[in-house]
């Protein structure tokens, strides 16, 4: 049976059977699925852990109570909301760039390195980015796209601690006794699609500098890997993060001038965005609300790629993403002189719009 003709088969189903349910809700509002669990209202052909053939009596009670509403003539139900939310986001098992200082081996563990492949059948980690579920990594335009001539995204690699070894391991003191824990392997995953935000301006201004990496195949969570929260209710979204204390992780250049081998955190703080905005006038770059602006400390900065790492702060004990690594000054770390983020908060219906 062809696909066109199943989901249409389905529709009529769904429609024959539920038609006693309130039809309240709209295209892309918040549900309540049957399990208790946060999902979006959407047609049901955009939903693929139901737009399945009806094969047991089960299939068919779970359909009628998905149904949340109609569009255009389209069902709409309330398919589970494939990004994670607390308490199954944003927690690590540790909890102990640019003027910063190591991470702990299992600090972290949604930070992400981006691999490219260059010339001469060179290879090399440039940017970052950040594990939002199972299939997603979230990362900077300006990372997949304009490249370099002869230059192409090659591959994501999750789990990775340092470079230079491989498995990562440290060494733990208790009692006099010195033991080994080691971290499984870093995962390299293979890319099935990258799509950025049609709106990316590749200028001086950097508007819209925000993609998204869907990998090959869904990857396993371990302590290692493990996805960050997104700023996706309404509380978190209208946050003002201004004079907030924030963490941004990267394996970009240090004050020596070299990449770092080991993933690096450095605390920044966000700054006034209308004085950002004055700041780079300066430099005839316009910025907009869709941008924050973080650190400008001596010293203390995200830089060389660390581009498209995560920005986070800590809320109701999960760390969240706010903010994606994007612009800064040509010299990382210039006090009075903050670099540029994405405001992840003003895309997370675009996220949750592309992410399945």
């Amino acid at each position: 049976m062809g696909d066109s003709v199943r989901l249409a088969l389905l529709m009529v189903y769904i429609l024959g059977v539920v038609g006693q349910i309130v039809l309240a809700l709209n295209h892309s509002q918040t549900c309540m699925n049957p399990h208790g669990k946060q999902g979006k209202c959407i047609p049901l052909s955009k939903c693929p852990s139901l737009n399945k053939t009806v094969r047991t009596k089960d299939d068919e009670e779970l359909l009628k109570s998905t149904r949340c509403g109609e569009d255009n003539e389209n069902t709409l139900v309330c398919c589970p909301i494939p990004l994670p939310v607390f308490p199954e986001c944003g927690i690590m098992e540790t909890w102990r760039i640019f003027g910063g200082q190591p991470t702990d081996i299992e600090e972290f563990p949604w930070a992400v390195l981006i691999e490219y492949q260059k010339p001469r059948n060179q290879y090399g980690y440039h940017c970052g980015g950040s594990l939002i579920n199972k299939r997603y990594v979230l990362t900077a335009a300006h990372c997949v796209t304009s490249l370099s001539h002869g230059w192409k995204v090659h591959r994501v690699r999750l789990g990775e601690w340092d470079l230079s070894t491989n498995p990562d391991c440290i060494n733990h003191e208790y009692d006099g006794e010195i033991s080994k824990s080691c971290n499984h392997p870093p995962i390299d995953m293979d890319i099935e699609q990258i799509v950025v935000h049609n709106g990316y301006t590749h200028a001086k201004n950097y508007h819209n500098d925000i993609a998204l990496i869907r990998m090959a195949w869904d990857v396993t969570y371990s302590l290692s890997v493990l996805p960050t929260c997104l700023p996706l209710s309404e509380r978190i979204i209208n946050t003002n993060h201004e004079d907030t204390a924030t963490i941004a992780v990267g394996w970009g250049r240090t004050e020596t001038g070299h990449a770092s081998q080991v993933k690096m955190k450095v605390d920044l703080i966000v700054q006034s965005l209308e004085e950002c905005k004055l700041l780079y006038k300066r430099l005839n770059a316009s910025l907009v609300d869709t941008q924050m602006c973080v650190g400008g400390m001596d010293g203390r900065d995200t830089c060389t790629g660390d581009s498209g790492g995560p920005l986070m702060r800590m809320v109701a004990g999960a760390w969240y993403q706010i903010g994606v690594v994007s612009i800064g000054p040509a010299k990382c770390g210039t006090k009075n002189f903050p670099a540029v983020y994405t405001d992840v908060s003003k895309y997370a219906e675009w996220i949750s719009e592309i992410v399945y």
